[in-house]
């Protein structure tokens, strides 16, 4: 029995080397970039390889038939099908695991067998109690051999998924003077043949989902075009476009996509999980790098601030264009806009000069829930007047590019980019955002939450700071995962 189990592992353990090293040696693809002139965009699609001195029309039949690289092939550590270029984007990206797989099998293989190796090649016999160990150290190698194998499996599933979303159709918007509001349908493997691949914000739900998401997401218009971002809005409910937009159209036209075929996107994110009940689900999103990598997904709020510090950072350095941003008005500017802006003025002269009396005057008396919460959970506050003191503020910080958002007569937001001064970095900058409120359109806007997180091209986020009334609380970034959870991996 022992020897038909050891029999079996090693032509499992073989099949699967030789699954890996035939799609490497055999699955070579090279770009082929097309350009559109009708939208003026390139896009990257595959060619069939082709060899030197053999007929094209023959080597792409060859390539149709024998070498889909996207093919499903069994796995035998996970015991499913799995997409053939899943296998090989997780063997190009995990170099120790695999390695770690085999060993632990081989181990536990040669310790449940050796008490019968030991007899087998004449050996006194093992006694009980090295038995016992021996089958101890092999269910713990078996043990072992599973978590890996497990993990392995997670990961297979988040590269399938991503690689899924490959075909998914979408329309770029096009610039604001273009007669067309849309480029050309596209799928999103084809958008990493332009010249700065955009990154991508799927959301997915019924109207008043997508209404909540958009209105959150429309803080960070301006700053979604400094970073090359696109947001893709679904409904599940047949509602459309203007049935989620809470601003005028031109809010949107800069990073709104169409997902063109509603219906495809629909089907992706009902099958993102196993659950038959989840096919009446209310809101899902995931997001996708410049690579077509996942960088989060879920089913609940897009902390958004923290994807911006930490995977939607700006495609470009940022500079300070203007420093008189915030006070640069036109005839467009709304009385309301103006208002906001002026604060937001107030605001950083009172922050860079330690002015506390103007702090405590243009900021809300009420508690942000933002801040509430990292107290409740234990995080320290830092009071106004330790902020301001000689040395902890930001003096000489500049600020430039300030957007406003309005809602409403009683909720605005605003951001900014600020530029520190003396960080020993010509480059830093961070991502400000103002909450603003006020009773009605009588009274003065006040501050309710102000948070900035590092915002450059060249790093990611450690930790952002969120302030109201009381002071500011820090928080700091955790421990780097393979994967983030969710519904993606």
């Amino acid at each position: 029995m022992i020897k038909v189990l050891l029999r079996t592992l090693i032509v499992i353990i073989g099949s699967q080397a030789s699954i890996c090293g035939a799609f490497h040696i055999k699955h070579q693809c090279s770009p082929l970039v097309i350009r559109d002139e009708g939208s003026k965009r390139t896009a990257a699609y595959f060619q069939e390889p082709v060899n030197v001195g053999v007929d094209r029309n023959r080597a792409k039949l060859f390539m149709s038939n024998q070498f889909d690289v996207s093919k499903p092939v069994f796995d035998p550590l996970s015991l499913r099908a799995v997409r053939g270029d899943a296998i090989i984007r997780y063997d190009a990206t995990n170099q120790s695991e695999p390695l770690r797989i085999v060993i632990f099998a081989l181990l536990g293989i040669t310790l449940i067998s050796a008490p019968f190796l030991v007899e087998a090649i004449g050996y006194e016999p093992m006694n009980t109690l090295t038995t016992i160990g021996s089958l101890v150290l092999a269910t713990g190698s078996g043990a072992l051999f599973f978590r890996e194998c497990t993990r392995r499996a997670g990961q297979l599933t988040r590269i399938e998924k991503e690689l899924n979303t490959e075909s998914l159709p979408i329309r770029l918007p096009t610039n604001p003077f273009s007669e067309m509001p849309y480029s050309n349908a596209i799928p999103l493997k084809g958008l990493r043949g332009l010249s700065k691949p955009p990154r991508i914000i799927a959301i997915c739900g019924n109207q008043a989902k997508l209404t909540k998401a958009l209105k959150e997401l429309a803080i960070y218009r301006q700053r979604f075009t400094q970073a090359s971002v696109y947001v893709v809005a679904v409904s599940t409910d047949g509602s459309n476009a203007k049935d989620w937009q809470v601003l005028d159209q031109n809010s949107y036209k800069s990073w709104l996509a169409d997902p063109y075929q509603p219906q495809v996107w629909v089907d992706y994110f009902r099958g993102l999980t196993n659950e038959e009940a989840d096919d009446g689900f209310d809101f899902r999103w995931f997001g996708l790098n410049s690579n077509g990598r996942s960088f989060g997904s879920g089913a609940g709020a897009i902390r958004i601030i923290q994807l911006m510090g930490q995977f939607l950072r700006p495609v470009d350095f940022l500079d300070v264009s203007d420093d008189e941003t915030t006070k640069k008005l036109n005839s467009e500017t709304t009385t309301a806009e103006k208002e906001v802006l002026e604060v937001v003025d107030s605001f950083y002269n009172a922050l860079t000069t330690g002015d506390q009396d103007m702090i405590e005057n243009i900021y809300s008396q009420s508690n942000s829930k933002d801040v509430s919460e990292v107290i409740d959970l234990g995080g320290r506050i830092d009071s106004w007047k330790d902020c301001l003191a000689e040395g902890a503020r930001p003096s000489g910080m500049q600020i430039s590019k300030a957007d406003v958002t309005i809602f409403s007569d009683t909720e605005a937001y605003a951001t900014s980019i600020e530029f520190p001064a003396n960080t020993g970095m010509d480059s830093a900058s961070l991502l400000a955002v103002q909450r603003f409120v006020r009773a009605d359109n009588e009274d003065a806007w006040k501050i309710d939450l102000h948070q900035t997180i590092p915002w450059s091209l060249e790093a990611k986020a450690q930790g952002t700071l969120q302030c109201d009334c009381r002071g500011c609380v820090a928080l700091t970034r955790g421990k780097e995962r393979r994967t983030f959870g969710g519904i993606l991996g």
